[in-house]
């Protein structure tokens, strides 16, 4: 009986251990490591998936990065409220096709209130948005995580988001920045993209578009009112790939001058380089030359304007040196 009761307390003294001690051990193991997104760098899970953020914007509307055909878009639900909108460009690095909630999953902080996050992904060319569509194998997206917030002069948010349900991470943001991966380029500059070799050629206001090689008969592209200029960016590309190229698929420009954003239209001109065209492809191998005209204002001629060039998931900034003003 003695040696029974020595064998009990043995047992008790090395096989136990305080409640709350193991309350403890069960905590530190499940308490998940958050990182710190930067806007600099690119992140990747487990070689399924790559993704970096773009861009984060307090906007009226949730739209594809390229706009030159038409598009749908998201609304707020009434003149109150805005979107708070992070772009994520994401990469799927395997061979499975993945649902948007399977990609992301997360909450927005704002005005001390928590917000689900929705999501959207653009179309592959960036033309169009979606909130069903999904992310195939092997395809870069953009992917927008967005919630819907009353107006305020709140402009501090915090991003908590959940990626591949694998790994934890936070993004602490301003509102009032406008954050995007933009390069500035000059003309003259050779833009490298994996489908294509684009240069910039020129960079002028002017009232109508020409062929670069005007015979005596020729046809030009003009604006539609006579109070209104082009400003026009002018762009060679080199198709590098096994495919035709839709320019207006393929690249988008804008003009933001004042509180007025332009979109611009494309013009093609022939291999030739003898007439325009606003229709036509660039086929694999062939190289031609590209008009980005955007509208604006006789009366706005000599006011300083910004203009942004969209390619491939890029974005550019094209400066101003040697633009050249011809009214």
């Amino acid at each position: 009986m003695k040696k029974l009761m020595i064998f009990i307390v043995a047992m008790l003294l090395c096989g136990c251990s305080s409640p709350q001690e193991n309350k403890t051990n069960a905590t530190t193991k499940k308490q998940p490591t958050i990182e710190t997104l930067e806007t600099t760098k690119t992140y990747t899970i487990d070689d399924q998936l790559e993704f970096e953020i773009v861009k984060t914007s307090l906007t009226d509307e949730i739209a594809p990065t390229n706009k030159n055909k038409t598009y749908q878009y998201l609304k707020p639900i009434d003149e109150n409220y805005v979107f708070v909108d992070l772009i994520f460009k994401t990469k799927n690095l395997t061979d499975q096709e993945y649902e948007l909630d399977d990609l992301y999953q997360g909450t927005i902080q704002l005005n001390q209130e928590e917000h689900d996050v929705q999501l959207a992904i653009e179309s592959l060319y960036y033309t169009q948005i979606s909130t069903t569509d999904t992310l195939k194998s092997q395809e870069e997206r953009y992917v927008h995580l967005y919630c819907e917030v009353m107006k305020s002069e709140e402009q501090q948010a915090q991003l908590n988001v959940r990626v591949m349900n694998q790994k934890d991470y936070q993004y602490i943001f301003s509102l009032e920045e406008f954050q995007e991966n933009a390069q500035v380029k000059s003309i003259g500059d050779v833009i490298e993209c994996p489908s294509a070799q684009v240069t910039l050629l020129d960079y002028q206001q002017s009232a109508r578009i020409e062929p670069s090689k005007k015979g005596f008969f020729y046809s030009y592209h003009p604006t539609e009112n006579e109070n209104e200029i082009f400003v026009v960016l002018s762009l060679e590309i080199k198709n590098q790939s096994s495919s035709d190229i839709d320019p207006s698929d393929y690249l988008y420009c804008e003009y933001q001058i004042g509180d007025e954003t332009i979109r611009s239209q494309v013009i093609l001109e022939s291999e030739d380089h003898k007439s325009i065209s606003q229709s036509g492809s660039i086929l694999a191998g062939q190289a031609r030359t590209l008009y980005l005209a955007m509208p604006i204002l006789k009366t706005q001629a000599d006011e300083k304007g910004v203009l942004t060039l969209f390619v491939e998931g890029n974005t550019f900034e094209v400066g101003q040196h040697g633009y050249q003003n011809i009214t």
